[in-house]
C-alpha cells in the first residue's frame, strides 16, 4: 500500500455571506500542495448546503473580482476541482511577490487551453489532477516519455483508453523507492497533464511495442514510459511520475443492490442471494461471542482495503485477548455488529469469496480473442481458466455485465492482479461495461458458477450526449472565465441530481417484476450516465434536470403493491437497537493498583481533573460534527478518511497523555491507563476510560500469558515483563 503523507491547509466555512470558523486541517499531499513553499497558502472554503444560490452568486462574483479578506489576510480565487464541487468547496490562495495564482497554475501545465476548448467544467476536472492524493516517485524527462496512438476499434472507440506502458527496469526502481511489492505490475499515475495507468512490460517487449529499431535505441536515451493520446489531458506540467494507486493482491469483492438487480434480470435465482444473506448473517450473529469468527471477519474487512480506525482498533482489542464480556469490549462488538447489519440491509453488500476487484488493462500483445480475458492472481487462484462474469460499478443495465472465458497464455504471465481485455472486438470492451475505460477503473470479476448467467443481455447501445448546444455555450464562456466558474459551481455543487436519479432508478426497478428491464429504469440509464460525466461533457444541468423531471413525471401514478426480491433480501436482516453499557465493571486483569498504590492514587486524582476538560472538549467536537452535516455528507468525509472532530479530540488526548517516550514515561503511562480505566468506569465514561487503549491492550495481552509486570524496550522493541518494584528501577 502506498504510504501517503498529509499536509496542512486552512479551511473555513461559508453561509449566507459570512466566512467563519477558520482552522487548520490535515489533507492528503498533492501536486498542488507540494509545488508551493507553504501549503497553508491554500484556503478551502466549505459552503453550507443551505446557502441561498442568489447570495452565493453575489459573493462569488465579488470574490472573483477582488478576492476575500479572512482574519486580516487577503486571498485570491484559485479554482476548484470536480471533487471540490461535489463537496461544495472552493479553493483560494494567499499571494505575495513570489507566489501568485498565475505562477502556480503555470507550473501545473497548460490548463487554460482546456477551458478555452471545453469550458470550465472540464477545466475543473483537469485541475483535479493536481489535487489528487499522490506520492512522488521518479522524474521522467520529456525526451524519455513516448506518446503512442491509441488502439482503435472498427467503430472508432478506444481499446486502450487511458492505458500506457512502463519499462520493467524503471518499474523496479519505482517499487524500490516507494517500498511496493517488487512484482507490482500496474501503476495508476499522474504526470503533468497525463493521467491513467502504466502497465509493466519486460524491457525487450517494451521496446518492441514502442516500435523502436535497434539503431534508434542505440542513438538516443531509452524511453522509460509510453503514454497514449487518450492519457494526455493537457500539455506541460511537472515531469515527475506521481502514483495515485497500484495493483496488489485483491481480497474478495462484494455485490451491491445494482449488481443484484441486474443478475436477477439475467435469471440468477433469488435463492442464490438468499443463501448468501443467510451465510453472512450467521457470521455477523456470532461476532459478539465467537472470538475466532470475529477476528476473521474484521480481518477480512481490513484486507478489503478498509482502513477504518474503528475497525483497526477493534481488531487490536481482540488480538489482545480481552474478555469478550468486558463491558467496553462487548459494547464495541455490539456496535460493530449493528453496523454490519445496517450496512447489509441498506446496501446488500454481499461478500463473494470467489471474486475480486482489479484494474483493467489492454492486451498489447494482441493475443486475446474478443470473448477472452487474462487474469493472474498469484497466491489465490493463479491464472484463472474458466468462465468469469465481469462488471464495472456503478452499472444500471443488464448488458453492462459481460461473460468472458478466462484463458492462459504464457506470453501474458507477467500481468498480475489485473484483468487484460482483448483489442480485437468491433467496439471497445471496457466501454460496453457502463462506459468504462482503462485509466484506473476497477472491474468486478467473479468465477463463482452460481453467479454466472447462462443467458446474457446485449451491451447497451449508448446514445450521444444530451445537449447539442455545448459548443455554443463554451464559446460564450471563453469571454469570462471567472463568470464561467461562478455558473459551474452554483449549478453543480454537491451533485444532488445524480443521487436523485440513482435513487429513482432503484425505486423504479424494485417497483415491478421486470426490475431493470422495465421502461422507466431503462430510460433513466442515459440520464444517469450523463449526470456522472456532466462536469467533463459541459451538458446543461438545468436541461438534464428538466428531462429527468419530465421522465419521472410521466411515470407517476398509482401502482399495485409489490414486494421486490431485493426487498425480500433486506427483510431477512434483523433490526438491532444501539448498544449501551449497563454495568461498568472493571476487568481485574487491567487493574494495577497493588503494584504501586501511591502512583495509582496520583493518576486517579489527575483523572478527576482531566475528565472535566475532556468532557468539555468532546462536547464541543460533537456539536462541530453535527454542524458538518450542513457542509458535506458524512460518506464524503469517510471516503477521504478524514477523522471526525470527536476523533481528533480523542487522538489529541491520547497523544498528550499516552504518547510514549522513555522507559520511565512509558511505565507511568501504563499505570495512568489502568487508573483512568478504573476512574472512567466509576463515572460511567467509557470513552475516557479507554483513552489508554494501547496500554490496556498490552496489559491484558501479558496477563493472558500469566505475567504481572512489564518493561518495554522502545516502541518497536521487544517486550519484557518482570516481577519488580518500579520504584527501584534506574531509568
Amino acid at each position: 500500500m502506498l504510504k501517503k503523507s498529509k499536509t496542512t491547509v486552512l479551511t473555513a466555512r461559508f453561509h449566507n455571506g459570512t466566512v467563519h470558523s477558520v482552522t487548520q486541517e490535515q489533507v492528503d499531499s498533492s501536486r498542488a500542495t507540494r509545488i508551493v513553499d507553504d501549503a497553508t497558502r491554500f484556503l478551502i472554503i466549505k459552503v453550507n448546503k443551505k446557502t441561498d444560490n442568489d447570495n452565493l452568486r453575489l459573493c462569488l462574483a465579488k470574490w472573483m473580482r477582488g478576492g476575500m479578506v479572512v482574519q486580516n489576510t487577503s486571498y485570491t480565487f484559485f479554482g476548484f476541482s470536480e471533487n471540490h464541487v461535489k463537496n461544495g468547496r472552493l479553493v483560494f490562495f494567499r499571494e505575495d511577490d513570489v507566489w501568485t495564482v498565475e505562477r502556480v497554475l503555470q507550473q501545473l501545465g497548460d490548463l487554460r487551453s482546456v477551458f478555452v476548448k471545453s469550458g470550465y467544467g472540464k477545466y475543473s476536472a483537469r485541475l483535479g489532477l493536481s489535487f489528487s492524493s499522490t506520492v512522488e516517485s521518479l522524474d521522467v524527462p520529456n525526451e524519455q516519455a513516448l506518446k503512442l496512438k491509441d488502439w482503435r476499434a472498427q467503430d472508432g472507440s478506444l481499446h486502450s483508453d487511458g492505458c500506457g506502458m512502463i519499462r520493467d527496469s524503471l518499474a523496479a526502481q519505482v517499487c524500490s523507492k516507494l517500498e511496493l511489492p517488487s512484482d507490482t505490475s500496474v501503476f495508476q499515475i499522474r504526470r503533468g497533464g497525463i493521467k491513467g495507468l502504466l502497465v509493466r512490460y519486460p524491457d525487450k517487449k517494451f521496446d518492441k511495442f514502442c516500435g523502436l529499431t535497434r539503431r534508434q535505441m542505440a542513438s538516443q536515451p531509452p524511453y522509460l514510459i509510453a503514454y497514449r493520446d487518450s492519457m494526455l489531458k493537457y500539455e506541460g506540467g511537472p515531469t515527475m511520475i506521481e502514483l495515485n494507486d497500484h495493483s496488489s493482491s485483491p481480497p474478495s469483492a462484494r455485490l451491491n443492490i445494482q449488481f443484484i438487480i441486474l443478475l436477477l434480470c439475467l435469471d440468477i435465482s433469488r435463492e442464490v442471494f438468499e443463501q448468501m444473506v443467510k451465510d453472512q448473517l450467521d457470521i455477523i450473529g456470532s461476532i459478539v461471542h465467537d472470538r475466532e469468527k470475529a477476528e476473521r471477519y474484521i480481518r477480512g474487512e481490513l484486507d478489503a482495503a478498509d482502513t477504518s480506525t474503528y475497525n483497526q482498533d477493534l481488531y487490536a482489542l481482540l488480538l489482545a485477548k480481552h474478555d469478550l464480556q468486558e463491558p467496553y469490549v462487548q459494547w464495541r462488538l455490539k456496535q460493530f455488529q449493528k453496523l454490519q447489519y445496517d450496512s447489509l440491509r441498506n446496501k446488500l453488500n454481499l461478500r463473494v469469496e470467489e471474486s475480486c476487484r482489479v484494474f483493467g488493462v489492454v492486451d498489447e500483445d494482441g493475443i486475446l480473442e474478443e470473448d477472452e480475458v487474462f487474469i493472474n492472481l498469484p497466491g489465490r487462484t493463479g491464472v484463472l481458466v474458466r468462465n468469469v462474469l465481469v462488471g464495472r460499478n456503478p452499472c444500471y443495465s443488464p448488458g453492462d455485465l459481460r461473460k468472458f472465458r478466462a484463458v492462459n497464455y504464457e506470453e501474458l504471465n507477467h500481468h498480475k492482479y489485473c484483468i487484460v481485455f482483448s483489442r480485437k472486438a468491433r467496439h471497445s470492451i471496457p466501454d460496453t461495461m457502463s462506459s468504462g475505460d482503462l485509466d484506473g477503473d476497477e472491474y468486478f470479476v467473479t468465477w463463482d458458477p452460481a453467479l454466472i448467467p447462462k443467458r446474457m443481455a446485449p451491451p447497451l447501445d449508448r446514445a450521444p450526449a444530451l445537449s447539442a448546444d455545448t459548443a455554443k455555450r463554451n464559446m460564450r464562456s471563453r469571454s469570462d472565465m471567472k463568470q464561467a466558474a461562478v455558473d459551474t459551481f452554483v449549478q453543480q455543487k454537491f451533485g444532488g441530481l445524480l443521487g436523485r436519479m440513482v435513487n429513482e432508478w432503484t425505486k423504479a426497478a424494485e417497483a415491478t417484476s421486470q426490475l431493470a428491464n422495465a421502461p422507466l429504469p431503462q430510460a433513466l440509464v442515459p440520464l444517469i450516465e450523463s449526470a456522472h460525466d456532466i462536469m467533463k461533457s459541459g451538458d446543461d444541468p438545468a436541461e438534464l434536470q428538466r428531462k429527468f423531471a419530465a421522465l419521472t413525471g410521466k411515470a407517476r401514478g398509482a401502482s399495485r403493491p409489490y414486494i421486490s426480491p431485493v426487498q425480500r433480501l433486506r427483510n431477512m436482516v434483523p433490526q438491532q437497537d444501539l448498544a449501551n453499557i449497563d454495568k461498568f465493571e472493571c476487568d481485574p486483569a487491567l487493574i494495577l493498583r497493588d503494584q504501586d498504590p501511591g502512583l495509582w492514587e496520583d493518576f486517579t486524582s489527575e483523572a478527576r481533573s482531566v475528565l472535566q476538560q475532556y468532557n468539555k472538549a468532546l462536547s464541543v467536537a460533537i456539536r462541530e460534527d453535527a454542524d458538518d452535516g450542513d457542509y458535506e455528507a458524512s460518506s464524503e468525509r469517510e471516503k477521504r478518511k478524514e477523522p471526525r472532530h470527536a476523533d481528533r479530540v480523542k487522538q489529541q488526548y491520547c497523544s498528550d497523555y499516552f504518547g510514549g517516550g522513555n522507559l520511565r514515561e512509558q511505565f507511568r503511562q501504563r499505570f495512568r491507563a489502568s487508573a483512568w480505566y478504573c476512574y472512567g468506569y466509576s463515572q460511567r465514561k467509557q470513552s475516557f476510560a479507554w483513552l489508554g487503549e494501547r496500554y490496556l491492550n498490552n496489559i491484558r495481552a501479558r496477563k493472558q500469558n500469566r505475567s504481572t509486570r512489564l518493561d518495554k524496550r522502545g516502541e518497536t522493541g521487544t517486550l519484557r515483563w518482570h516481577r519488580i518494584n518500579p520504584t527501584n528501577l534506574d531509568f
